[in-house]
């Protein structure tokens, strides 16, 4: 491990899954006293292009990519699939 980068593990259990069908999930999260969305997109790859596995967050996929990436987001394994994460303050 880095001795620079802040490891933060979300407990499976503090996601919520308000669809109820695992393709977005929901936490809170405060980062230095800042209260934030965290929302975990699950994606899966398709001809070699990340893609989120429900058609319905498609454009949210591509518009956050539009802000530094560089190729496929890193993902994070929650309960066995793939999501990229997404923080945001809250207003």
């Amino acid at each position: 491990m880095l001795p620079d980068i802040i490891h933060i593990v979300i407990p499976p259990g503090m996601w919520r899954d308000s669809r109820g069908n695992g393709t977005k999930l929901n936490a809170v999260i405060s980062i230095s006293g800042t209260m934030m969305h965290l929302e975990a997109i699950q994606v899966h790859v398709v001809n070699d292009v990340q893609e989120a596995v429900n058609p319905e967050f498609a454009d949210d996929l591509t518009y956050i990519g539009l802000f530094g990436n560089e190729g496929t987001f890193e993902t994070t394994d929650i309960n066995g699939k793939s999501y990229v994460l997404v923080a945001t303050p809250f207003t």
